[in-house]
């Protein structure tokens, strides 16, 4: 008589195993569907603003080109009537902004214009539709095989109300496309279950009811349609398992050399598995040694691109005989930093510059390649004498190069900066800044201009926004210093408190009177006795220029 006997720890854990690789087969299985179809749906996007542009620009020119004998008579006979029905015709089309049909004197025969549409993302109207907005017809007669320019038609779409059009269309198909991929995973879903998850789910009930004492005696089914795959391949390999344990059950008690031959077996499975542990503390010991290779790899590379940041630096060198005494402390959090400043000349004019771009470390000496490449091309290509903008151009610049001026953008990332330019013929020295400001020490007092309280770069930061510039003369003896968030936002103290902007000007104005580098000297000892055991928090520059009085 078979006693039923509850399943073992082991066989629990076997039908555990199955259910969890199922779960994880279809998981995998649904995440590349849903990457599937969102590949497909974007796809389907660009081909739609595709198609939706050439409808558009063919029906403008369609629309210009059926009229066009009316709008040649209009503008020959000069009949105002005549003009007005034609651009009345034209003005029915909804996109349109408006219609103007003038003859060749320049006089306006007819016109007539739509309000502007309204629409959340206008720069994204002119970014996609601006370049097709304009649409311009010649009208001409010919007269004994003279052509004979006698006006002109012109018809402007409005760009706003052709991007709600194009975002009706796609929140559309985003709906459909979102219900084919539901439909999709769906379906995958189904399809692996009845295929992988219900079979294997069966192969490990089955299991579980397999009587340790007698494992020959109730063989696995093979599951239907599944004889040549590697379920089939499971069961038989199982099967063929509990059979064997069967037949050494059997013969147990038969003979006492069987008993030696199985302690023997298990003798040599002991000494193979210590083999086998021995090989993997070898493997374990040669991984670790490529994590010290790989480890001394990053390092050194980290510790080149150090050389490399440095070497973006600008050869503070170059303002000599334009400044009075200059002085630089650029401290990176690690072996890189996001912190980066820059200095030049053009003509009688000295420009300085710091930045605190996002992060710290690798990340953070990323983005100050980014900005001293943009920084760059603005200075020498779009001018240098006003610093706000500068830091206009730099805040677009930055956003266009980091795709952040999209919904859609894939980080947010931006700095903070400080721009000052000290222009020595009329002794004036302009700033504006982002978040930064600019400290100077004059008639024997610390004088503190704030910059604007926003930042550059990132995706809120809006697209045109606008910077005040101050102008401030320069006395003799007066200093300037410009610094980032690094200075003032480290801990410490007898009550573990930030050093604060405070702090730093009562510093500063103790040692204002020394020699540039020497105040650089005791500010930063200042700030390491501040901290005292505290580690280092973020990036540190600081930049003095004494300018030539006038």
């Amino acid at each position: 008589m078979n006693v039923s006997v509850p399943p073992s720890a082991s066989q629990v854990h076997t039908i555990g195993t199955f259910r969890g690789l199922s779960f994880k087969q279809a998981v995998a299985t649904l995440l590349i569907a849903l990457g599937l179809g969102t590949a497909s749906g974007i796809w389907d996007l660009s081909a739609d603003y595709q198609r939706m542009r050439q409808e558009v620009g063919k029906g403008s020119e369609a629309n210009l080109a059926l009229v066009r004998g009316m709008a040649v008579e209009a503008a020959y006979m000069l009949s105002h009537d005549l003009a007005s029905e034609v651009v009345g015709g034209l003005a029915l089309d909804p996109m349109v902004a408006e219609v103007r049909l003038t003859d060749n004197f320049g006089d306006v025969l007819g016109q007539a214009s739509h309000p502007p549409g309204t629409t959340a993302f206008p720069g994204l109207a002119q970014r996609l539709f601006g370049d097709m907005a304009q649409h311009s017809l010649p009208l001409q007669t010919r007269i004994k095989e003279a052509a004979s320019d006698v006006g002109k038609l012109e018809l402007r779409l409005d760009p706003a109300l052709l991007l709600n059009r194009y975002l009706d269309h796609v929140a559309a198909s985003a709906a459909s496309g979102a219900a084919r991929t539901v439909i999709l995973c769906l379906l995958v879903v189904a399809v692996f279950y009845g295929l992988i998850t219900k079979p294997l789910l069966r192969i490990g009930q089955a299991i579980a009811t397999v009587d340790p004492a007698r494992p020959g005696a109730l063989l696995i089914d093979l599951p239907p349609r599944h004889e040549g795959d590697e379920l089939g391949l499971l069961v038989r390999n199982v099967n063929a398992l509990l059979a064997e344990s069967q037949r050494g059950l059997d013969g147990r008690d038969t003979a006492e050399g069987a008993l030696a031959a199985l302690a023997r077996d298990l003798e040599q499975r002991v000494q193979d598995r210590t083999h086998e542990l021995e090989q993997q503390k070898e493997g374990v010991e040669r991984a670790n040694a490529e994590l010290e290779k790989a480890n001394r790899f990053i390092s050194d590379g980290i510790r080149y691109a150090s050389r490399i940041q440095t070497a973006l630096l600008p050869d503070t060198a170059a303002l000599e005989g334009t400044v009075h005494e200059f002085t630089v402390g650029w401290r990176p959090f690690d072996i890189v930093g996001g912190d980066y400043y820059w200095t030049g000349t053009f003509g009688d004019k000295t420009v300085v510059a710091v930045m605190d771009c996002t992060g710290h470390g690798v990340p953070g000496a990323f983005m100050t390649a980014v900005v001293s490449s943009i920084l760059a091309r603005i200075l020498h290509h779009h001018g240098h004498d006003d610093p706000a903008v500068i830091l206009a151009l730099l805040n677009f610049l930055v956003k266009s190069a980091l795709r952040q001026d999209r919904a859609d953008a894939p980080a947010d990332d931006g700095l903070d900066a400080a721009i000052c330019v000290f222009d020595r013929e009329r002794a004036v020295a302009t700033f504006a800044g982002a978040n930064l400001p600019l400290m100077m020490w004059s008639d024997n007092q610390i004088k503190v201009i704030r910059g604007d309280r926003r930042s550059l770069g990132y995706r809120d930061s809006p697209p045109d926004a606008t910077f005040a510039c101050h102008e401030v003369p320069i006395l003799p003896g007066a200093t300037f210093y410009l610094y980032t968030d690094g200075l003032i936002d480290h801990m410490g103290g007898p009550n573990h408190r930030l050093f604060g902007r405070r702090r730093l000007q009562e510093a500063l104005s103790g040692i204002a009177h020394l020699p540039l580098e020497e105040q650089k000297e005791k500010l930063f000892a200042t700030l390491d006795a501040w901290r005292g055991d505290q580690p280092c928090r973020d990036d540190m520059t600081f930049i003095a220029i004494r300018p030539l009085a006038p």
